[in-house]
């Protein structure tokens, strides 16, 4: 597996950008594709990049450098979204940067970062030696005798971010009868109805709807939510002539993250095997080994 990122250029310097990338050995440019614009003259371009290891960074820099005092911003954009600005970030801060978005490369490649510490003892490549180094001493690494493995040296570096609870979604019989009882006894603030409309997309309802009146035309909301400070409860309705199991009435639990710890939990997602329900640029659904259904989104 391989670290991705997206470099930002500016088009004229596309060709230039991709030598810098793929003189290293071990890393290509794979896509490139129109980003936003400077101007008609001078669109941005990104180029996703794949590498096996961080060395590309420092040959990044190197080029970047070399591009004088009028050179132009140019960015990594990481997988949670993250921008950085080569300018604003040492060369050991972008790869440390790198690794914490993408910590499941780091695990899937024993002793990462060994072989490029190597490399340069044998090279002499002495400001990449500092880069790798600098970069281990962000990650943390501890000597094991039987499997070199890097671990983290701070629980900051695995820490997760939440937040916000969006919301705790529960299946319910009767959806009316529910936005009753928890608007009346725990006090709760209707916020909003909705119904699944064509392909599953939710549909609002405007705030004249009424129950008698949906029934009829047989266009009942399926959705209610309801909130009274932190809590917000998504009630769904199931129907009346359903069978509800004790296990099955909590539908799934919502919080929102920060981008950084939105790309963790889904590079573990995907590395642990957690069944996915479902996926998105800044949202993934999955079941934790313990059978429950969780929603994650990029919280603001």
């Amino acid at each position: 597996m391989a670290y991705r990122f997206l470099l930002e250029v500016p088009g004229s310097l596309v060709e230039d950008a991709s030598i810098a990338v793929e003189r290293t050995g071990d890393a290509q440019v794979v896509v490139v594709r129109t980003s936003h614009g400077l101007g008609y003259d001078d669109p941005m371009v990104d180029l996703t990049v794949a590498a096996h290891s961080l060395v590309v960074i420092d040959s990044l820099y190197e080029w970047f450098g070399s591009l004088g005092a009028s050179r132009p911003d140019i960015r990594l954009v990481l997988h949670g979204g993250d921008r950085l600005l080569l300018e604003e970030q040492e060369r050991g801060a972008m790869v440390a940067a790198i690794r914490r978005d993408q910590p499941w490369v780091e695990r899937s490649l024993p002793r990462i970062g060994d072989h490029v510490i190597e490399e340069f003892k044998e090279g002499g490549g002495t400001a990449t030696a500092e880069l790798a180094v600098t970069a281990l001493a962000e990650t943390g690494r501890r000597g094991d005798g039987e499997t070199g493995r890097l671990e983290r040296a701070t629980s900051t570096v695995r820490g997760i971010n939440v937040r916000a609870v969006n919301h705790v979604a529960v299946r319910v019989l009767d959806l009316a009868k529910a936005e009753t009882f928890y608007t009346e006894f725990f006090g709760m603030e209707l916020v909003g109805r909705s119904r699944r409309g064509p392909a599953g997309t939710m549909l609002p309802l405007n705030g004249d709807y009424r129950w008698d009146e949906a029934r009829a035309a047989g266009i009942e909301a399926d959705v209610t939510i309801v909130r009274n400070g932190p809590l917000t409860l998504a009630l769904q309705r199931v129907g009346r002539g359903a069978r509800l199991d004790i296990d099955s009435i909590l539908d799934h639990l919502s919080i929102g993250v920060d981008a950084t710890s939105f790309a963790r939990i889904k590079g573990e997602v995907l590395m642990r095997g957690f069944v996915t329900l479902a996926t998105a640029p800044q949202a993934i659904a999955f079941r934790d080994p313990f059978g429950i259904p969780w929603e994650v989104t990029v919280g603001r």
